[in-house]
């Protein structure tokens, strides 16, 4: 490795979690960072608060301290150091209608010079008819869509010559590029912030804090709007061998504060088998529409490294939310 490399990844860590503790500390307070339901629907980009990943949705979305995969580069961009060599992950959502929320991610260890990501996101409304304003008439159909393109980076910040009391932690960087159509279109970028903490109590407890699409507006005709930044503080306890909990605390700049809580138990089958069963709770969802809300449910199947996981989320009144995905590690 180039002398000059350990520099470099030093200069990335401080500069990250630099930037997370300003963020945090100073930035809270202003009306950027402002968070309550009077500001519901005025942010722009909303398939960005779309969970991703059938296993982090069937637990409540408390997966900011959980993520391991290369879906780390949407829950938490420091995760990406959990990936022991590559991991790739792939879901797709039906929604309502002939609308599809589609996913993909790639991650790659680098060892102790860290950990690369990429991802893509594609959120399609369907075929939707225009009609002319001043007849009423159908003059055609228009599909309005959403993608992102994302790519990351993280280190463990020990490994980069950080301060002895640092062992144990990553920080991560990402950026995307966002592109939004519906019978006009725009594009901004933004970027994700993550801490993760090295595990305390005998390996069982670990702790994260990240910050998520802090970027441009995007403008369609005359109005503009920002894009839904998230602060979120999570945790993640392993209860026994085969039982995890976790917990998320998310604050939104679009919506009032949530807390989602995860479970997962795994059962170990004969041959290399193992098959997981996941809840969940996240309060944001609660009270939004009529019926059954704010839980979730899933299962994993899981043979050597590949598995399949499938997540379903009550949506009252509007149905049920479903997401199924496939994960390899190589």
């Amino acid at each position: 490795m180039p002398a000059r490399t350990p520099r470099i990844l030093g200069a990335f860590a401080v500069a990250t979690y630099g930037l997370l503790a300003i963020l945090f500390a100073l930035l809270a307070p202003c009306r950027v960072w402002a968070f309550g339901s009077g500001d519901r629907g005025t942010k722009a980009a909303g398939f960005l608060k779309f969970g991703v990943g059938a296993r982090a949705v069937a637990m409540g979305e408390a997966y900011s301290a959980v993520a391991d995969d290369a879906s780390a580069l949407y829950w938490n961009p420091a995760g990406l150091t959990e990936i022991e060599k590559r991991s790739a992950t792939f879901m797709h959502a039906s929604g309502i209608g002939s609308s599809y929320f589609e996913y993909a991610a790639y991650g790659q260890s680098l060892g102790k010079h860290g950990a690369l990501g990429t991802s893509f996101q594609y959120l399609s409304a369907g075929g939707i008819t225009e009609t002319d304003d001043a007849t009423g008439t159908e003059v055609g159909t228009f599909t309005p869509y959403d993608l992102a393109l994302a790519w990351g980076y993280a280190c463990r910040l020990g490994d980069v010559g950080q301060p002895a009391f640092l062992d144990g932690f990553s920080a991560g960087l990402g950026v995307k590029f966002i592109r939004s159509k519906l019978l006009d279109s725009d594009q901004t970028a933004a970027a994700d912030f993550g801490l993760l903490t090295p595990a305390y109590g005998d390996g069982r407890l670990r702790f994260a804090a990240t910050a998520a699409n802090m970027g441009g507006d995007l403008k369609f005709e005359q109005e503009s709007a920002g894009l839904p930044l998230m602060f979120r503080l999570g945790s993640s306890g392993v209860i026994t061998e085969r039982w995890t909990a976790s917990m998320d605390v998310g604050f939104p700049n679009d919506a009032d504060p949530f807390v989602g809580l995860g479970s997962e138990y795994v059962f170990p089958v004969k041959g290399g088998w193992s098959l997981a069963g996941r809840s969940g709770f996240n309060s944001r969802t609660v009270g939004e529409v009529g019926g059954f809300t704010g839980f979730s449910f899933g299962v994993g199947l899981a043979y050597d490294k590949l598995s399949v996981d499938y997540g379903l989320v009550p949506f009252g009144s509007m149905g049920q939310v479903h997401r199924a995905s496939v994960s390899a590690r190589f």
